[in-house]
């Protein structure tokens, strides 16, 4: 606090006078105090350089009967003087330097202008400062976050009460499973069946894929498939998506092109898998049309999901008396951006449905998970694609994903370190602004299949490990376990994800990728790291 400047102003002592005149009175005594009657005197008073006391706090009007200034006690703006020996009248009087807390108010004031849409937040910023908070979007909640310059955002981070039960999210199915069939032809052998509902206009909700469109020529003029994968084409692009719709009927149809011994699917009714793995449509004729018929023994309303790679969809057939209708995603979209640990290789079935990543995502509860991962890719390392910069504006930008896991590294570590950190900083910073606001963004270091990493995945970990500490965000070490929040501080040490003495249970004929035993286990190392990175 301070002290505050009193008198010198028009502040006169006076009596009455012969006539009832008011005279001025010189050299007069005044105390002052905290009160119009009573109270107590305030002596701790000081002359106009603020330092020195004045005796006993008691004022001498000068010659004119002016009250002379003076400083009043820390903090006092106003008080009573009493110019006849404390016994009043006492009159009350207001600091003189009273503008330039007016001053200091405005200075320090916040002008409306700073917040601009309804729902802005002011947060402090720890500075003696204050910074706008732009309103979130629907469905977002205020988290935590000491990588913030408010240490607060909005955002749709996962809560670790929130996630479903692992024994039942990523099991098989208790239900009897549908018997499936599969006929080469392009209508239905449903009796009277429905006409088909077509891809683009049915009851459809498309999960791990966008920018759907229907290819040309025959039969491909008539199945969709999604190009929101580098390269970005239709033949090419993303062979690994999802499809749901609700459904009452006790059988239906899906209609579908063979492409190769590469077309499988999962299915899944009301959000658990029929099967642990992809299975093979038992289609023979490349590149002919084909519908695969499911059949309970029962009608009942159910949520039906397909999870495809390489398996363009071509729409549904329902019996007649049966509807469908569109679910609603749960969960957000989370997506992943890596190499072939998370594409899938020859080592596990089901290419990219089969790998962790669609295993990670039934665990954290997540329907709407994208494979937006190529098999040889790197930081600086394209293979026969490109280099993860390079696909951010098309196979990130327009999806905005709610969050995502970032691991590669494998394919560069032969590669210079400068190049990396260079390549892994450019692509932190697009990152963050390419997601959604208030996304999540996780890195994950070098993949290393032998339980002895050598130098060049070590020092390729480090690399990525200084590159996300300098873009703020949390890194997962899976070389030996550590997990960093977004400030570099070690939140949990959970021990290396690969040893000697189990690389043979989850390493493949390869060397390098997992098996299907091995994807389940990478699965569950990852939502443990990121449990660690969520509030309870």
């Amino acid at each position: 606090m301070a002290r505050h400047r009193f008198g010198g102003v028009a502040d006169y002592v006076i009596s009455v006078g012969s006539g009832n005149a008011a005279t001025l009175r010189p050299g007069t005594s005044v105390t002052c105090w905290n009160a119009a009657v009573g109270g107590a005197q305030y002596t701790d008073l000081t002359q106009t350089d603020g330092t020195t006391p004045i005796a006993g706090g008691t004022l001498t009007t000068d010659s004119s009967g002016a009250i002379p200034e003076f400083f009043g006690p820390d903090g006092v703006r106003s008080l009573y003087l009493d110019a006849n020996g404390g016994s009043g009248p006492r009159r009350r009087t207001l600091s003189t330097d009273l503008d330039a807390d007016f001053a200091a108010l405005q200075g320090a004031s916040i002008p409306a202008s700073t917040v601009t849409a309804a729902g802005d937040l002011l947060v402090a910023t720890g500075s003696a400062d204050v910074d706008r908070l732009a309103a979130g979007t629907a469905g977002q909640t205020l988290v935590a976050d000491p990588a913030a310059t408010t240490a607060v955002r909005w955002g749709n981070s996962w809560r670790r009460r929130d996630l479903p039960a692992l024994a039942t999210a990523d099991a098989v199915s208790p239900i009897t499973a549908p018997t499936i069939t599969v006929t080469q032809q392009s209508t239905s052998t449903i009796a009277s069946a429905q006409p088909l509902l077509a891809p683009d206009t049915g009851p459809f909700l498309y999960l791990g894929a966008g920018s759907f469109t229907y290819g040309t020529g025959t039969p491909d003029s008539s199945y969709y498939l999604p190009l929101s994968r580098y390269p970005n084409t239709y033949a090419s692009g993303q062979a690994n998506w999802a499809v749901e719709f609700c459904t009452d009927a006790s059988v239906f149809e899906i209609k579908f092109k063979y492409i190769s011994s590469a077309t499988k699917y999962r299915l899944s009714v009301d959000d658990q898998k029929i099967t642990d793995l992809a299975q093979l449509t038992g289609a023979t004729a490349a590149g002919s049309s084909h519908v695969l018929k499911v059949a309970f023994s029962t009608a009942a309303p159910r949520k039906i999901r397909f999870d495809f790679t390489t398996m363009p969809f071509g729409g549904l057939f329902l019996p007649p008396g049966a509807t469908a209708w569109k679910p609603t995603p749960r969960g957000g979209r989370l997506g992943i951006l890596g190499d072939s640990i998370s594409d899938g290789s020859a080592q596990n079935a089901g290419a990219g449905i089969g790998t962790w990543t669609y295993r990670a995502a039934r665990l954290l509860g997540c329907t709407d998970v994208w494979d937006q991962s190529r098999g040889g890719t790197g930081y600086i390392t394209p293979g026969t694609f490109a280099v993860l910069g390079d696909r951010v504006a098309n196979d990130i930008t327009p999806y905005k994903f709610d969050r995502l896991i970032v691991w590669a590294g494998y394919n560069d570590n032969q590669g210079d370190q400068g190049a990396i950190s260079s390549a892994a900083t450019s692509l932190y910073a697009a990152l963050k602004t390419a997601c959604a606001p208030g996304a999540d963004i996780y890195v994950i270091g070098c993949w290393d299949p032998t339980g002895t990493p050598a130098a060049s995945v070590q020092a390729t970990t480090a690399t990525l490990k200084a590159a996300a500490l300098a873009a703020r965000l949390p890194f997962i070490d899976n070389l030996s376990g550590n997990v960093y929040d977004g400030l570099g501080n070690l939140v949990a040490s959970q021990g290396p994800w690969m040893t000697t003495q189990i690389k043979a249970n989850y390493v493949g004929a390869d060397g390098v990728h997992p098996t299907d035993a091995g994807h389940v286990y990478l699965a569950r190392r990852v939502v443990d790291a990121l449990k660690a990175l969520m509030p309870a």
